[in-house]
């Protein structure tokens, strides 16, 4: 299945760069800023919790979950087992995730309104995530019969689609409010226009991200049953597809309040840049300078030579052959 190898391919690059992101952040924290605080914890196990999704997702995958043909390793039991147990690590490192980001943007705030907003949200998303967590969780008892495996009794599937439904409302909620309070914070912050050129990609980073969630909550509202999911193979890619766009929401995620920290980067990198441009101005200066002085002192040399006498038109003239061949000279 195409959407199988999109996800396996984007899940590599997301790492890649989620820890070359997060690693910047955490060495300009350390050891520029000297400072590690519980923002960038959050982070850290929000990272954690993306690899251990990443790795569920990389086994189900392997064990042939949305396969479009058979291979002899493929187990659809463990598939669905590793796939169930993807989804409920997603919503553990969303909680987390989300938290983080909340985090960040309440470290550099100050304005009050602004941190009680944050606050609020961060409790009702906490609230509807755990909440969805548990359900998703014992949606069926013994928790082994979400992969067929043992008898007992689940949930009716329009409750844990209603809880999604309820889940997907307040995540895309909360991240359209994380993306835009930036901007009501730096609506009036004079900012140099080398700088406004990094926060203004780190916001449409912020704005994929969410745009993300609305894309997956397209997809959750097409799988209408959980039983036939695991079966048809539309529902199947619907179900891949709700996973990649999850992967997307994480990535950017991480990847926007990481380079959110870098500033101190942009600021050394911008007076580095402003040295070197009034370096090369200087240098023009001084060259121009110096053409200028040779110029000026290469007249007067000439002027010297011409005025050599008392006169001041010089005492010698050119000394000329007549017809004769004889040299004739005055002075």
């Amino acid at each position: 299945m195409a959407v199988a190898d999109d996800l396996f391919g984007l899940v590599i690059a997301a790492l890649v760069i989620d820890s070359v992101a997060l690693g910047l952040r955490s060495w300009v924290r350390l050891k520029v800023q000297r400072f590690f605080g519980y923002d960038d914890a959050v982070l850290c196990f929000s990272f954690v919790g993306y690899i251990f999704f990443s790795a569920f997702t990389f086994v189900a995958l392997h064990y042939g979950y949305g396969a479009a043909t058979v291979e002899p390793w493929h187990d659809s039991d463990k598939a669905i087992q590793f796939f169930f147990a993807g989804q409920l690590c997603y919503v553990l490192t969303a909680a987390l995730f989300k938290t983080g980001v909340a985090l960040v943007l309440f470290r550099i705030n100050v304005r009050r309104s602004i941190r009680h907003i944050l606050i609020v949200s961060m409790i009702v998303v906490l609230i509807v995530i755990l909440v969805f967590f548990f359900l998703l969780t014992f949606q069926c008892r013994p928790i082994s019969l979400n992969w067929g495996v043992g008898k007992g009794s689940c949930f009716d599937y329009s409750t844990i689609r209603k809880t999604g439904i309820a889940l997907s409302v307040a995540d895309i909620t909360s991240n359209w409010l994380y993306s835009f309070l930036p901007i009501a914070m730096l609506y009036n912050v004079q900012m140099n226009n080398r700088l406004k050129i990094p926060v203004v990609i780190i916001l449409g980073i912020g704005f994929v991200s969410s745009i993300a969630t609305v894309v997956r909550f397209k997809y959750i509202l097409k799988i209408s049953d959980r039983h036939k999911s695991l079966e048809m193979f539309h529902e199947l890619e619907n179900s891949l597809l709700v996973i990649l766009w999850c992967h997307v929401e994480i990535f950017l995620a991480i990847l926007a309040s990481s380079l959110v920290a870098l500033r101190p980067l942009l600021r050394r990198a911008n007076e580095i840049f402003d040295q070197r441009r009034q370096k090369g101005t200087s240098d023009n200066q001084k060259s121009y300078s110096m053409r200028r002085l040779s110029r000026v002192g290469g007249n007067n040399s000439f002027e010297g030579d011409k005025k050599i006498g008392d006169n001041g038109f010089g005492s010698q003239i050119a000394i000329i052959k007549d017809h004769s061949g004889v040299a004739l000279s005055d002075g």
